[in-house]
């Protein structure tokens, strides 16, 4: 194939390659309604999972939520102005447990849900390559339908959730002020809320719901 390309008319392979950029340069991030409902309802289905245990379905859950979360950018807003007051490996090892820590949030969060149907309200673009996606969640066991808005960012043309927002309460948000009460208590001690996460790490690998707040 490549010796017959050689071959080409130096035209026509000018040609050639900008049609092949154009292809990807031209690629658009995925639209951001059908982005949240197919990761709602990839997530239904893995939270909702009866024939498998508490352990592998968090197992899953982490992998399917791989990439679809901008997780060093929520876990930097999350620690706010302590971020910089933590050396590299600090950080480093904040951004590992973090991450585990907020996939455990939203499962315990979604799982009570696994039965539930979403509904797009729509979709506005804030600025700076970020959409905000409103939902409705149904659930048969509630009458009442439950708001949920996505707050979503563009990311080398694909989408990344930063922010989970029940009834308006922000999940960004609430985690901030849990781990800056953890650190307000052991007098802004980064090593006091690491202590903390890797206490929790355990349990969350298993599953299991737990909050550094305890």
């Amino acid at each position: 194939m490549f010796l017959h390309m050689k071959k080409l008319p130096v035209t026509s392979a000018i040609v050639l390659g900008m049609l092949l950029f154009s292809a990807v340069a031209g690629r658009a991030a995925p639209d951001p309604g059908a982005f949240v409902e197919s990761l709602t309802y990839s997530a239904f289905e893995t939270l909702g999972n009866k024939e498998i245990g508490e352990k592998e379905r968090f197992t899953r859950f982490r992998a399917l939520l791989h990439n679809r979360l901008d997780m060093p950018r929520i876990g930097r807003f999350v620690l706010g102005a302590n971020w910089r007051r933590a050396d590299p490996a600090q950080q480093a090892e904040y951004q590992k447990l973090f991450s585990d820590y907020v996939v455990s949030a939203l499962a315990g969060r979604l799982k009570d849900y696994a039965d539930s149907k979403i509904t797009i309200k729509g979709s506005i673009a804030t600025g700076k390559g970020e959409h905000i996606v409103s939902t409705v969640v149904q659930n048969p066991k509630n009458p009442e339908p439950i708001k949920v808005d996505w707050r979503l960012r563009e990311n080398a043309n694909d989408l990344q959730v930063l922010d989970m927002s029940v009834e308006g309460i922000s999940m960004a948000l609430t985690e901030r002020s849990e781990f800056a009460a953890v650190l307000q208590k052991n007098g802004g001690d980064i090593n006091a809320l690491l202590t903390r996460l890797r206490s929790a790490a355990g349990a969350l690998n298993e599953g299991k719901q737990v909050s550094v707040s305890d």
